[in-house]
């Protein structure tokens, strides 16, 4: 996509906003009631407002995907959001009686077809003007390894959303001329200079399979009289990266390896909202039941309800996890610490059934009020087991860049209980790669589909 199409989003989301504003005002009250009244025309100029802050935290002020579709449940919960809270702050200056609620209702579902529309016509101008072929950018590849070649195949398959004409690979390694990708291999490094000006070249990409100062610094000293932008793309294959990025810190470029999606104050906030409303909401709703099964834990044998267990969560730092109690007392006192396995009897007969329903998890919901955990992310495991798995899983310790959760991306897939542990992490660290509000959602209406009843818990 260009450079400024997050200029061009900006003037069509607003566009959308206004127009559907208008629009919805008409057809309700009729051109009698024009002009519009000031209060309503405030409201959509505080919705404008308001997307240009909330759209960017969802990600959604820029049309970067070559595939549309995927966004648009993302830019529709940005433009919810902005209603809500267009709404609340109504409500909390008391003047939100001053509006239509049809009005509101009209604008919301309006602007959401409007935002999609919009933006879908956009996205299909760029695909049609690219595929004319206008303002080719011709770029050469120095390096026809696999860093080049994954680049190439890249760059193909994002046509016609981008421009781009790969000339040829420029590699020093090769013992002859031959081809990569369909695309011709020049092993005279010499030549560089003269074939970019020749074949008005744009860009060219340095793609060494090892970073190598000295050649870098060659083939800038080569094309120093040529008006030619020079990329340097670095090669990252041998590392498992988690959010990768690059960014200017103290005056240096950086390149960030792997960051917890928390990191952000933006995000943690969202989480935080995001996990303290709807704690509240399920235990609402869930205390009838937790009071039942409080009181079979308490007939089905001696004891406390509640089972307390130290448990790590996020940073490596260790928390106090509750669980309704699923065994007697004592049961781990001569066997130490034992990872549950199928065809084990250690659980009273309730117990058994808590287990197999998930309702001896429902406390932790009390863990997520306190802030110790999440709704969603990687279940929290036990300081031994952590201990014996950080060194026989690769990239185990990489589950605790975020707070631990009640459900996961991998309790969803089936990966819970004695199952392989390498899934089990490689889906958690999908979900903190992958990680967004409508994630979450995704997967705790997943749970509540298919999460209550697992063959795999014991």
């Amino acid at each position: 996509m260009p450079n400024n199409s997050s200029s061009l989003i900006k003037t069509v989301d607003i566009l959308s906003i206004i127009i559907s504003g208008i629009i919805v005002y008409i057809a309700y009250l009729g051109f009698e009631e024009l002009p519009i009244p000031l209060y309503y025309s405030t409201a959509i100029v505080l919705g404008v407002l308001l997307s240009l802050v909330i759209f960017p935290w969802f990600g959604v002020h820029k049309l970067e995907e070559y595939n549309f579709f995927p966004s648009v449940h993302k830019l529709i919960f940005a433009w919810i959001t902005v209603i809500a809270v267009l709404n609340l702050l109504g409500f909390g200056l008391k003047v939100s009686t001053g509006f239509s609620r049809v009005w509101m209702v009209g604008w919301t579902i309006l602007g959401s077809a409007m935002l999609v529309f919009m933006r879908l016509a956009v996205h299909h101008s760029v695909y049609l003007i690219n595929k004319q072929g206008r303002h080719l950018n011709k770029i050469v590849i120095i390096g026809a390894q696999q860093l080049g070649q994954t680049l190439v195949r890249n760059i193909k398959a994002s046509k016609p959303y981008i421009n781009v004409d790969v000339v040829a690979f420029f590699d020093d390694e090769t013992q002859q001329d031959n081809t990569v990708e369909n695309i011709p291999v020049n092993n005279n490094m010499s030549a560089l200079p003269t074939f970019v000006k020749e074949n008005e070249i744009s860009e060219v990409w340095v793609t060494p399979q090892s970073i190598n100062s000295s050649c870098l610094e060659t083939i800038l000293h080569q094309l120093r009289h040529n008006l030619v932008t020079v990329r340097f793309v670095a090669n990252f294959f041998s590392f498992r990266m988690i959010n990768a990025s690059i960014t200017n810190r103290y005056g240096l470029p950086v390149i960030t390896l792997t960051e917890s999606p928390m990191t952000k104050r933006r995000n943690r906030l969202i989480k935080t909202i995001e996990d303290k409303i709807l704690a509240t909401l399920i235990l609402l709703v869930i205390s009838p039941l937790m009071l039942v099964v409080a009181i079979g834990v308490k007939l089905s044998s001696p004891g406390p309800i509640l089972f307390r267990q130290e448990r790590v969560g996020w940073n490596g730092e260790p928390f106090i996890m509750l669980k309704f109690r699923s065994m007697p007392v004592n049961v781990e006192k001569d066997s130490g610490p034992v990872w549950a396995k199928g065809g084990e009897n250690r659980a009273t007969r309730f117990g058994s059934f808590l287990r197999k329903t998930s309702l001896d998890e429902l406390p932790q919901f009390l863990n997520v009020l306190k802030g110790e955990m999440s709704i969603v992310g990687p279940r929290p495991e036990r300081p031994c087991f952590v201990e014996q798995f950080k060194d026989e899983i690769p990239d185990y310790m990489q589950k605790h860049l975020v707070k631990a959760g009640i459900t996961g991306w991998a309790q969803v897939k089936g990966w819970r209980g004695n199952t392989g542990l390498p899934q089990r992490i490689e889906h958690d660290i999908y979900y903190i790669e992958n990680w967004s509000v409508w994630f979450d959602i995704q997967i705790i209406l997943m749970t509540i589909v298919t999460g209550f009843f697992d063959n795999n818990a014991y």
